[in-house]
């Protein structure tokens, strides 16, 4: 059975990266990260990347989410 990784950026959680069969979906509880939740990514070490990126700069650089509905 597949287990959610907690996401955090400085010891803070800013949401969940839960296993799907073609990839992870980040689920966001942080503000700050909003505009990626519900998205999907190869790995739960790409979520927290871009997290961390969002979280300190406001933005992702060249940020193409794909969204769980497309």
């Amino acid at each position: 059975m597949w287990q959610p990784v907690s996401i955090q950026v400085d010891g803070s959680l800013v949401g969940a990266a839960i296993p799907q069969s073609n990839g992870v979906r980040f689920i966001a509880t942080d503000i700050r990260v909003a505009e990626m939740d519900q998205t999907l990514w190869p790995k739960a070490a790409d979520v927290r990347q871009a997290a961390e990126q969002m979280v300190r700069t406001g933005r992702i650089k060249n940020f193409n989410a794909q969204s769980l509905e497309d």
